[in-house]
């Protein structure tokens, strides 16, 4: 295949080859690309000669003019070099949004008078350049962006064209990069796949790792049955919560008491979508308990009222506190060892590795699969490039252009 020079070489002849062989259908907007760059080119050669001028006479042009040039600049790196549809759609809306900032009229320089009429004279003529470059953008905009609506359809054919090339271009650069026996080399990316894959499972058997998931299974079983222990009180504290329920104000409770009821309540409804709340439940297990003993006194003898009136609730199924304790002693254990565990030299080793091991397999899974997809049915290089050889001559032929 070509060197990277020639490639661009290339590509530049088949774009300017596209361009030649349909100019008769884009006439139009070959004018306006004609016209605007006539209009900017006379405009920078103007500003060099309006900034010598302002600093002698006018500086309060200057920021006016420095801004003027980075525009221009801006404008100049955002030319296409290719008539295609996406290239000329950007190049209108840098226009479109750039356009007001070369404009001379609303500067508060342009209404001052100059003592010298010759220097008054040569400033006006020099930005009226810049008045006319506004208004030629103003009024040729429109008129541009519709045309190129217009022959949108084969616009985006020419850059169909061209990036189909820039793609054969990209894989014969891969294609000089292959091994010469193309057979043995995805024979051997698919062997590195599978002992990348074996390394990785075998990183995840490490005893730290196997460590930290019984613990997280165990910790996954305490919630479970402190959740399923809390299910009539969750039911309970759901009917409260839909029925906008309180506490009866004419019963013995202490504000403190009201208190635990509340924050209970909220409580346990949290728990319930989220049974890693449990763990912060097993922390403080005793004010978990008093909270739920208060709770229970007031379920039992419905003290709770909508309206005034009470609440039948049938509240029966009394917590477990000893059994639901135990768990959160279990579930508090298990957290400490599982953060000792986490923190440990062996265990952020063994992390490590896994992670190593997963990137490589990763990146064995990526080699395999690019060698695989590319040309599936090509065993050597040489055929890899020829193939792809043919496949460009084909297609800039195709459109007169002679390689």
């Amino acid at each position: 295949m070509a060197s990277m020079s020639t490639e661009g070489e290339l590509l530049g002849r088949y774009e300017r080859r596209l361009s030649e062989k349909y100019r008769f259908g884009l006439h139009a907007i070959i004018d306006h690309m004609s016209c605007l760059l006539s209009v900017f080119q006379h405009a920078q050669t103007e500003l060099g000669g309006l900034e010598s001028l302002a600093q002698k006479k006018l500086p309060q042009m200057l920021p006016f003019l420095n801004a003027v040039h980075g525009k221009i600049n801006l404008v100049a790196q955002a030319t296409p070099l290719f008539l295609g549809y996406d290239h000329l759609k950007a190049y209108i809306k840098v226009l479109q949004d750039e356009k007001h900032n070369f404009d001379p009229r609303p500067q508060p320089w342009n209404a001052l008078r100059l003592y010298d009429n010759d220097y008054q004279d040569q400033f006006a003529s020099k930005v009226h350049v810049f008045t006319t470059l506004y208004q030629e953008l103003d009024t040729r905009l429109p008129e541009f962006d519709a045309e190129v609506e217009r022959f949108a359809p084969l616009l985006k054919l020419m850059s169909q064209k061209r990036e189909d090339l820039i793609t054969l271009l990209r894989e014969g650069h891969t294609a000089n990069n292959l091994p010469v026996n193309m057979k043995k080399h995805k024979a051997d990316v698919k062997l590195a796949y599978q002992r990348s894959l074996l390394k990785y499972k075998h990183a995840l058997q490490a005893s730290p790792i196997k460590l930290e998931k019984q613990i997280q299974h165990e910790i996954r079983h305490f919630t479970q049955h402190m959740n399923s222990m809390l299910q009539p009180h969750w039911l309970v504290c759901h009917t409260l919560k839909r029925a906008n329920a309180e506490i009866a104000t004419d019963k013995d409770l202490t504000d403190r008491a009201r208190q635990q009821i509340d924050t209970f309540v909220d409580q346990v409804l949290r728990l319930n979508d989220d049974m890693g709340e449990f763990c912060s439940v097993a922390m403080a297990k005793e004010t978990f308990l008093n909270h739920v003993t208060s709770f229970e006194k007031a379920a039992t003898n419905d003290w709770f009222v909508v309206c005034t009136s009470s609440l039948k609730l049938n509240f029966k199924d009394l917590l477990d506190q000893p059994l639901f304790g135990a768990y959160c002693d279990d579930l508090q254990s298990r957290m400490k060892e599982l953060h000792t565990l986490r923190n440990s030299n062996k265990f952020q080793a063994a992390v490590a590795l896994c992670e190593a091991t997963r990137v490589n397999v990763t990146l064995c899974y990526h080699q395999m699969q690019q060698a695989q997809n590319f040309h599936p049915k090509v065993e050597s290089k040489q055929e890899a490039l020829a193939s792809l050889k043919d496949q460009i001559q084909k297609l800039v032929v195709a459109d007169g252009l002679v390689v």
